[in-house]
């Protein structure tokens, strides 16, 4: 496939919006918790839900 103006694959593609997506999420996360906002938990519990479930911080 030619995206950007070279040859990818349809893999490289996929990974790429895939990280692109996640970058913006980070973003949205970050500017939410500057603003005062608790993030939302779509993707699992955010960090500040932790403390509710026992937990300090999340196990690595």
């Amino acid at each position: 496939q030619e995206a950007f103006g070279r040859q990818e694959t349809n893999a490289s593609i996929l990974m790429g919006l895939i990280k692109h997506i996640v970058h913006h999420r980070g973003q949205v996360t970050v500017l939410m918790r500057q603003a005062g906002i608790k993030p939302s938990g779509v993707y699992g519990p955010p960090k500040e839900d932790w403390i509710h479930l026992g937990e300090e911080n999340p196990p690595l």
